[in-house]
Formats: structure tokens, C-alpha cells, sequence
């Protein structure tokens, strides 16, 4: 599992490269509370297991600049030569958006001169949550490539529907990662407020939604047909296609409620031919983020094995 001793670990992203799988994650020391000045920093592994860490690669802005405050979510594409990091700025301020990094190597990363490249597009979007969570919801871009045009969806909130139905995918797109351009979100049937940390994957021939959400961020509806089965964790929606839509009445949670390790903003990877799922166990001593979990696709349910090193303890990892 990955440790970076002495520091709050936020939310998690990965790209694999030749069969090192490089995490970028949210950080800051812990005598800061969480969620409120996260900066993004970088390890990698070769087995999903054991991480080296390489340091921040990306600092919180000035006060004054659109990624000042605190950073939040992102996703890491390889387009045109160059890697680029999508992330959030701001992310639950009134004026959060979301910007770009580039990389030539993975481990130097410098802010796009442009940025930001999206707000919410009131039209669509609603400027401010009117669910239980009464901020700008913009955030954890996930990056995907379509006929070399690259989009990027985050959890957003639709501007009209049922108060605890509005949970929604923001997407955007552009043909040269400098200008970007609002499109109205997918059809996703009404479930839930908030959608955080989307990632849209392809398993067994089968397209997947991967969200996480708090349990009183469900819709009345959404309680009553998964009861127990609501907990703070990580949940799969089947879909159609990469666009949609995506059916509500296949929502489930991935992480087995008896797993010693439950993550949050699980993100699924690719590695050695298998997929994995990684996410964050916030723990009061130290957080982490868990061991990978081994995804398969069970009659259209993703389904997780026991994580492949069950520590019931954090490791020690040593900086690089």
C-alpha cells in the first residue's frame, strides 16, 4: 500500500507506462485538515503494492489565481506526444474550474499557460448544488480520447430535475487541448446528487460508470431500492456506451463490506493484463491508499477479489 508518512492522501489517479503505474494523488501535512489546501504529488510501483514516492509535482496557486486555495481531482492522458494532466482548482469555491498540466516524462509537470480550460456552463449546469452540499460542483476530471478528439467528464450538477436527482457527468471537449467547449451531460437516469471521482471504463465488452458518494447523497428512491447496500464507498453504473446512457437500476458497490481495507474514489487500472481497483483509506494514524483489488465482470456486475496483499496495518514506503 502507498504511505506517505506524516500527510493527509486525498483523492487518487493513475497512468500506467511499460508497466509502471504511476500514482498522482492529493497530499498535505496532517496538521492541516483534509480537503483544504491539497497539493498533488507522485509515486510509482511496479506490482501495485510497493510505491517509491517522487514528491509534489504540482503546487496549489497563489490566493489570488484560479488554482489558489486548494487543488482537487484529476486523470492523466497521452495525446499528440505529450502527457497531460487534467485537475481541479478551487473545488468547492464558487469559481472552481478545471485546468491542464503537461509532462514529457511523467515526473516534471508544468501548468498549461491557458488554464483554466472549463467552468460550469450555467445553461447545463447548475452554478451552485442545491443538494445537501450547497457549493459549485466542477470537479475530478477524467480525461478520454474519441476519433482524436479528447473530452473530459466531472461531477457536476444538472440545472433541472428532482433536488436529489441532479447528480450528473459535466462533459467537454477540444481539438487541441487549448480551446474547450461545453456540452450538455449524457443521459444518465436521475440516482444520486453528486457523482465524484467519474471514470467511464470498458470491462468484458461492458461500459461502467465508477463514481463514489457519501450515503446521504442518494436519492429517496435511489435509498429505498439498495438499502443496506448504501454505505460511503465506491460504486459501479452500467452504460451503454463511453457516452451514455447510463441506467440507475444497475448501481452497486464494489468494495465487499467485510473487506478489512474500504477506499474511497476508487479508480480502476489496467496492469499486467488484469484490472485492479485503488482507492484511499482515510484512517486517523495514517492514511492510504489501499492495496489493489482484482476486478472482474460478472454477468454485467463488477465484481472485486480479497486485495492482493491484505495489510491489516500501513507500510513503511521510502522516498526516492
Amino acid at each position: 500500500m502507498l504511505i506517505h508518512q506524516g500527510n493527509h492522501i486525498g483523492d487518487t489517479w493513475y497512468y500506467n507506462e511499460r508497466g509502471t503505474m504511476h500514482c498522482y494523488y492529493l497530499t498535505c501535512d496532517k496538521s492541516i485538515p483534509r480537503h483544504t489546501a491539497w497539493d498533488i504529488a507522485h509515486a510509482t510501483s511496479r506490482n501495485l503494492v510497493d510505491w517509491t514516492l517522487h514528491g509534489l509535482v504540482l503546487r496549489k496557486g497563489r490566493e489570488d489565481e484560479w488554482d489558489g486555495d486548494c487543488l482537487a481531482t484529476g486523470s492523466v492522458l497521452f495525446h499528440q506526444g505529450k502527457y497531460w494532466m487534467a485537475y481541479t482548482g478551487r473545488w468547492n469555491q464558487p469559481d472552481v474550474a478545471v485546468g491542464l498540466a503537461v509532462s514529457e516524462d511523467l515526473y516534471s509537470w508544468e501548468k498549461c499557460e491557458h488554464n483554466p480550460i472549463t467552468r460550469i456552463d450555467t445553461p447545463y449546469y447548475e452554478k451552485t448544488g442545491s443538494g445537501n452540499r450547497k457549493f459549485s460542483h466542477w470537479r475530478d476530471p477524467f480525461l478520454f480520447k474519441r476519433d482524436n478528439r479528447v473530452y473530459h467528464y466531472v461531477c457536476a450538477s444538472a440545472s433541472v430535475g428532482e433536488t436529489d436527482k441532479r447528480g450528473s457527468l459535466g462533459l467537454a471537449y477540444s481539438d487541441d487541448m487549448q480551446n474547450w467547449h461545453i456540452l450538455p451531460p449524457p443521459s444518465i437516469e436521475p440516482a444520486i446528487q453528486e457523482f465524484e471521482c467519474p471514470q467511464v471504463v470498458k470491462i468484458g465488452g461492458e461500459y461502467f460508470l465508477i463514481f463514489s458518494a457519501f450515503s446521504d447523497l442518494f436519492s429517496k428512491e435511489s435509498k429505498s431500492k439498495l438499502g443496506n447496500q448504501i454505505r460511503h464507498t465506491t460504486y459501479a453504473m452500467r452504460a451503454e456506451t463511453h457516452f451514455g446512457p447510463f441506467f440507475a437500476d444497475s448501481i452497486h458497490p464494489l468494495v465487499p463490506e467485510d473487506s478489512n481495507q474500504q477506499p474511497y474514489a476508487g479508480q480502476i487500472v489496467e496492469f499486467n493484463g488484469s484490472r485492479y481497483l485503488l482507492g484511499t483509506v482515510w484512517n486517523d494514524e495514517q492514511d492510504f491508499v489501499s492495496d489493489p483489488f482484482l476486478v472482474n465482470n460478472v454477468g454485467g456486475r463488477i465484481e472485486l477479489s480479497t486485495p492482493l496483499s491484505s495489510h491489516k496495518e500501513p507500510l513503511s514506503t521510502n522516498f526516492a
